[in-house]
């Protein structure tokens, strides 16, 4: 992930939003429902940065019986030193 592709994700509207998913993320993998309950966000508000996070590499998502996100730990990794 380069420089700008972060600077760009963080100056979007809600990265304070995404910020927290990642916070939840980085404890254990969750469903979108399971961080929509636990953040207290519309289901559909936490898939959009979902798919945000994913896009831009911070989180991966796997199939089980229901799609699971989990933090990408080498972009994590990188963008805690960006920070």
């Amino acid at each position: 992930m380069s420089i700008v592709k972060l600077e760009e994700l963080m100056s979007l509207p809600g990265w304070d939003t995404r910020r927290k998913i990642l916070e939840s993320l980085s404890e254990k993998p969750k469903t979108a429902y399971e961080l929509s309950k636990e953040l207290d966000l519309n289901y559909s508000t936490v898939r959009y940065h979902l798919e945000l996070l994913e896009k831009f590499g911070f989180v991966k998502a796997r199939k089980t019986k229901k799609y699971v996100y989990e933090v990408s730990f080498k972009n994590l990794e990188f963008y805690s030193n960006q920070v």
